[in-house]
């Protein structure tokens, strides 16, 4: 395949083991990038995967019986510091951290499965938790990944751009999500005081620079989504989705840029083209602290 520009918005990175692209996986260790929360050691270890399930309330009683194959939890106690009530997201159904997050996919959707179906069986047949007239309507088979493959770009988001906001010359996108750190070991984890969770609030948004969406050394490679150039610990909060639809914005503004631009790749002109990216994303109402020039 042939293209003057490509963009892998894939969430796995999945050009970067065919093109060559530099890639990390996992957790850096504190001392990499100067951070002050993650491990002492670095590893492979990732955030987890969850299921989604939906319920619905009935005008009358409706049982349920639980595949063969699902876990069972008879008492609360086997459920420890995990809302399971009816408004609950349920988000800390999650497995997966400490495999293979994109080769072990089917492994982690057959394993929430058996979770899910073993805590609606637990709210459903043991205790009362108010779902009698509930029923399980729609459970998904795709397990919802947060995290694989990140790009290295010319720059790399850590815990300190989110923590203390500088202002980018290249700004083309804002974060403002918390630090939302899932530790590996998911659902097995302790969750006593959100033991399986490492958050920290932020102060204000924090810039994310147009060298965080393209390939360091591959130069007509462009990344948008969970994928792009940051820390483990900065990716905790750049995964979002409203994030994530932004920096998608502001990649394919550049992209639409450089292939009516004569001037090379990102790399090789990066004033020229964030400038007139600068302006489109401003008039297509990406919000911008300051920016000057006339829409082309």
């Amino acid at each position: 395949m042939h293209a003057a520009y490509f963009a892998d918005c894939s969430g796995d990175s999945i050009l970067a083991p065919l093109s060559g692209a530099k890639y990390t996986y996992g957790r850096e260790a504190k001392a990499d990038y100067g951070e002050s929360i993650p491990p002492d050691v670095a590893d492979r270890k990732t955030m987890g995967m969850s299921c989604l399930f939906q319920i619905r309330e009935t005008d009358h009683p409706v049982k349920f019986t639980p595949p063969a194959w699902a876990y069972t939890y008879p008492t609360d106690a086997d459920l420890p510091y995990k809302s399971h009530h009816k408004d609950s997201n349920f988000w800390w159904i999650e497995v997966g951290g400490e495999w293979d997050c994109i080769h072990d996919t089917d492994r982690c959707r057959d394993e929430l499965l058996k979770i899910c179906y073993g805590v609606w069986d637990h709210m459903k047949n043991h205790g009362d938790h108010g779902v009698e007239n509930w029923e399980l309507e729609w459970i998904g088979f795709l397990p919802g990944k947060r995290e694989s493959r990140r790009y290295v770009g010319d720059y790399i988001i850590t815990q300190h751009d989110v923590e203390n906001c500088p202002r980018f010359e290249d700004t083309v996108a804002y974060g403002g999500w918390q630090i939302d750190n899932h530790l590996p070991g998911g659902f097995h984890m302790d969750a006593k005081g959100g033991g399986h969770l490492q958050k920290r609030r932020l102060s204000e948004p924090y810039s994310i620079p147009l060298r965080s969406l393209y390939s360091k050394n591959i130069d007509n490679l462009m990344f948008a989504g969970r994928n792009i150039s940051a820390s483990h610990l900065a990716f905790a909060t750049t995964r979002v989705m409203g994030t994530c639809v932004v920096v998608g914005q502001a990649a394919g503004t550049a992209a639409s840029v450089e292939c009516n631009s004569t001037q090379g790749t990102p790399c090789t002109s990066l004033p020229s083209v964030y400038n007139m990216c600068a302006v489109r994303l401003v008039s297509s109402r990406q919000p911008k602290r300051s920016v000057q020039g006339t829409i082309p």
